[in-house]
């Protein structure tokens, strides 16, 4: 995927809101292309954000095959408990993925919510920006 400094910086805003709007729930939120590769972030905690989302896009790469071969229909997010942190992985454009990192207490049906509205705002800037590259 192409992109241009303003892109980025767009993204990066958007990120920083998302991360005020849910309080100290979120500690860390990434946009990574299905590859691995991290195209933008913000993080209030020591992650390593490469290796985040390296793994991150193996793990839905196998449950998309998964899915297929089960024919249980495509994935829309996944969502991993840990013992000290909850990681939400969802689909947000082509082959773009936005993680996203909370704490254990966090509410997960806010989270789920306000991910998905934070996914589809991203979704449309990214869609404008191919567009008027196009």
């Amino acid at each position: 995927m192409k992109q241009g400094k303003g892109l980025v910086n767009e993204l990066n805003d958007l990120l920083e809101s998302y991360l005020r709007d849910m309080e100290g729930d979120v500690v860390s939120v990434v946009i990574s292309d299905i590859n691995g590769l991290p195209i933008a972030y913000k993080s209030v905690i020591n992650l390593d954000v490469d290796s985040l989302s390296a793994l991150c896009a193996l793990a839905i790469n196998h449950m998309q095959k998964i899915s297929s071969e089960t024919k249980l229909g495509d994935v829309e997010y996944i969502i991993v408990s840990y013992s000290g942190y909850v990681l939400y992985i969802e689909h947000i454009y082509g082959d773009l993925l936005l993680i996203v990192v909370t704490n254990r207490d966090a509410n997960m049906g806010l989270i789920t919510y306000v991910t998905s509205r934070y996914a589809e705002h991203i979704s449309n800037l990214i869609k404008s920006a191919k567009d008027s590259n196009d």
